[in-house]
């Protein structure tokens, strides 16, 4: 399978603008939406330009995501959500919001390591004989999955959402511009 590991800071992937009424004049919401709509673009170019089949993203169970709208107004392109639930996080003694927690850099790469063999078990399970796929991941997942996919002998692509000329990382302060 040819796969594309997308890496994305979350905020960006989701349908709803959250920061809707956060601002009198609109400016916030705008600016947010204007990114999320950037992101729709590219995302419906790469699935319509490499002909991709499946989308797997590591994405908020029970939200809806910008790549989950578009795959399902897509023919021939399925989409699943490749993150672990919370119900599954804690069988695996996850914590929620690992990430926010002061652990040591090495219980973080390790409750990493697990839910990145679980999004790439699952990512496989779902593709289910794609020849063409995109996984759709947080920064931090970026790099594993692409070597777990070489590792089983696929054909690998890496993309940094950071390095579109659209693109502005730090919402918050530019929010707070405005």
């Amino acid at each position: 399978m040819r796969v594309l590991i997308m890496g994305i800071n979350h905020q960006i992937q989701w349908v709803r603008i959250w920061s809707a009424g956060s601002s009198s004049s609109g400016n916030i919401e705008r600016f947010e939406r204007e990114q999320k709509d950037h992101f729709r673009e590219l995302l419906r170019k790469r699935i319509i330009e490499e002909n991709l089949q499946f989308i797997g993203e590591e994405t908020k169970h029970g939200e809806q995501s910008i790549a989950e709208q578009l795959c399902s107004s897509i023919e021939e392109c399925r989409h699943a959500n490749i993150d672990m639930t919370l119900d599954g996080r804690a069988a695996r003694n996850i914590p929620v919001n690992y990430e926010n927690l002061r652990i040591t850099p090495s219980e973080q790469a390790f409750f990493n390591q697990k839910r990145e063999e679980y999004m790439f078990k699952k990512a496989i399970e779902e593709s289910r004989g794609a020849e063409r796929a995109m996984m759709i991941c947080g920064y931090q997942h970026t790099e594993a999955l692409a070597n777990r996919f070489r590792k089983a002998g696929h054909e690998v692509e890496e993309a940094d959402i950071r390095n579109e000329p659209w693109y502005i990382e730090d919402w918050l302060s530019q929010m707070q511009r405005m």
